[in-house]
């Protein structure tokens, strides 16, 4: 099968889960012996090859806005990005925005794509200056739900800007076929959306043969956040978690990894537990495993989740996880099972069930047996590339039939 993805956060540069799930996914698929493209419409400052083939899939990066340079963000990037709409929609963003339909066209013809699939968040639809409207193409496209504008405003209870929210609406309206990454996420979704028939739901998932060997041998009271620094993600409930854990235990020690403002938070800790976090930053795949492989828990007290990829990822490790008892965290985790639940409002909870997994080492022992074969069982990359497959095949023929 020959499948494009339409995506424009594609590994490496600043992507987040869904370029990392793009890539793992489109990887897989070409092991499975299909062909893959990915095409993206990409600031400048995003940076990364035009053209490149990444273990057999080709990636197109394309450019919109104005070219100044692509090492960083910089003043003249933010510049642009205040500028009125219909500035930025005449300074390249029309243009840029056809000759990427044109490109696509063009790849569909010459590569004989079948099905085409794009997610329903796409961040140069916030920046090019006017409400994008997808045309009508040759194969079937698939909409995958993973977290739209309108769907992150819902959850929080904000009321979305009208323009944004009609992207959203526009291009659920031109799906061809709709997946979820989570049953939450359709069910929110087709009320939001109001589409007549539920959407296929195709879990997020993962890879579970990695270059490394993995440790079982655990750090003591070695605590895991991963994840952008925002209110979203129960990171500011974490910390003030992370007080009543260090009275307990001092030495306890909580390292973040992910971008973001570190003030705010640091504020939110006392002197005694501020010396027992440390703000990692941005970090390698692959050196997050290593490191979850060896972490007494990993913690993910989020407020909106489509299917998030961090908690797969500690489970793949045998890392043992906390996660969030909203939106599809109850999909992942059975609580007490292979994991424990919690809600990001409720603090003491937080801090209890950290305590929990510090003194129980028995409880340690089975989250991490079983987390891990749990995503053996259900969420495997080699697994969701199938199930993908499938899927393709009854939209290509309800497509031309």
């Amino acid at each position: 099968m020959n499948i494009l993805f339409i995506c424009d956060e594609y590994p490496p540069g600043m992507n987040g889960g869904i370029g990392t799930m793009v890539q793992v996914l489109s990887r897989e698929l070409v092991k499975q012996g299909h062909q893959v493209t990915v095409i993206g419409l990409y600031p400048y400052y995003y940076g990364q090859k035009d053209y490149e083939v990444d273990q057999g899939v080709e990636v197109y990066r394309m450019r919109y806005g104005i070219n100044f340079g692509r090492k960083h963000k910089n003043f003249f990037h933010k510049a642009f990005g205040r500028m009125p709409d219909f500035i930025r929609r005449n300074l390249n963003g029309k243009r840029a925005f056809n000759k990427f339909i044109n490109k696509i066209n063009q790849l569909i013809e010459e590569k004989k794509i079948d099905v085409i699939e794009i997610q329903d968040w796409n961040t140069f639809t916030f920046h090019i200056g006017f409400p994008v409207i997808w045309p009508q193409f040759k194969a079937p496209l698939v909409v995958k739900s993973n977290g739209s504008y309108t769907y992150f405003w819902d959850e929080t209870n904000q009321t979305p800007e009208e323009k944004f929210a009609l992207i959203d609406q526009n291009l659920y309206q031109r799906a061809d076929a709709l997946s979820a990454v989570s049953h939450y996420t359709q069910s929110v979704n087709q009320r939001l959306f109001k589409y007549p028939n539920p959407a296929k739901v195709l879990h997020n998932c993962i890879e579970t043969d990695f270059n490394f060997k993995i440790n079982t041998t655990k750090e003591e009271k070695k605590l895991i956040f991963t994840g952008t620094l925002v209110p979203k993600k129960g990171i500011f409930s974490l910390v003030k978690a992370w007080n009543k854990v260090i009275d307990k235990h001092a030495d306890a020690e909580l390292y973040i990894y992910g971008k973001g403002e570190t003030e705010n938070l640091k504020k939110l800790l006392n002197q005694k537990a501020l010396q027992q976090v440390f703000f990692m930053g941005h970090t390698s795949r692959e050196n997050l495993y290593k490191e979850l492989s060896t972490a007494t828990a990993a913690i993910f007290p989020s407020y909106s989740e489509c299917f998030a990829l961090a908690p797969l990822e500690a489970l793949a490790v045998g890392c043992p996880v906390i996660n969030t008892s909203r939106a599809s965290g109850k999909e992942l985790i059975v609580d007490g099972e292979n994991g424990s639940l919690i809600d990001p409002d409720n603090i003491d909870e937080i801090a209890e069930k950290i305590i929990e997994l510090i003194e129980n080492k028995e409880l340690q022992e089975r989250y991490s047996k079983n987390g891990r074969e749990t995503i053996l069982a259900e969420f495997t990359i080699e697994k969701s590339a199938r199930d993908h497959i499938d899927f393709y095949k009854r939209v290509i023929y309800e497509f031309h039939k």
